[in-house]
């Protein structure tokens, strides 16, 4: 019988599966959104699974800037793949300044600002938080300058719309903020509020496949 396997091996082809080339060695950074921590991270990354991981956490009773300098520092210069939670977008997109960003996401992130913030910085002055996100602070005016020479894909939470902020939004942010840039990156709507997108299976795969993007 061995004249019939030889046969048949030599007249079939045995497809070979091949493996995708993912070497996964960009580093993935995760930037937490306003008095939130790195654990808002952890359904995202549990479904990510991957390797390589840089948490950042920071105060957002910190000024902008100091926050920012602690970030890039804590990044370095190898490149890096940054996903960023609302407030956490602004920071990764400044960190297009500092560090040797490759690509990013960004989730709910108001790239105009809030003009909630402009007024609310009145009534509690001492809040750091409402003068680094209002649509005239230096952080979003300085934003608008940046270039955005990456690919970058925004995720725009489009569910839970409140009466005091003024047009479609998710809860906390505008659509018309969260998709000011539109022009200069990838928006994907999804159905959920400001903080649903953190326990997404739906965020969770985007964010996955801009990753592998780079890596393959």
């Amino acid at each position: 019988m061995n004249w019939f396997f030889d046969i048949f091996k030599s007249t079939t082809k045995v497809e070979q599966i091949k493996e995708p080339n993912l070497k996964l060695e960009i580093p993935i950074a995760f930037i937490h959104g306003a008095n939130q921590s790195s654990n808002s991270w952890n359904y995202i990354r549990e479904h990510l699974n991957l390797p390589n991981e840089i948490l950042i956490d920071y105060s957002s009773l910190n000024r902008f800037y100091d926050n920012l300098e602690s970030m890039a520092s804590q990044i370095g210069n190898e490149p890096v793949f940054v996903v960023g939670h609302s407030l956490g977008g602004i920071y990764a997109l400044h960190l297009l300044n500092h560090c040797n960003v490759v690509g990013a996401v960004s989730i709910s992130t108001p790239f105009r600002g809030s003009s909630a913030a402009d007024w609310a910085k009145y009534i509690v002055p001492q809040y750091q938080l409402f003068k680094d996100v209002g649509r005239r602070s230096r952080p979003i005016v300085e934003a608008h300058k940046t270039n955005i020479s990456v690919p970058w894909t925004q995720i725009v939470s489009t569910t839970g719309s409140v009466p005091y902020l003024n047009g479609a939004n998710d809860g906390v942010v505008t659509v018309e903020s969260m998709e000011h840039r539109k022009g200069e990156m990838n928006c994907i709507r999804v159905e959920h509020t400001h903080y649903e997108v953190m326990c997404s299976d739906r965020v969770a795969r985007i964010i996955k496949k801009q990753y592998l993007k780079l890596n393959s």
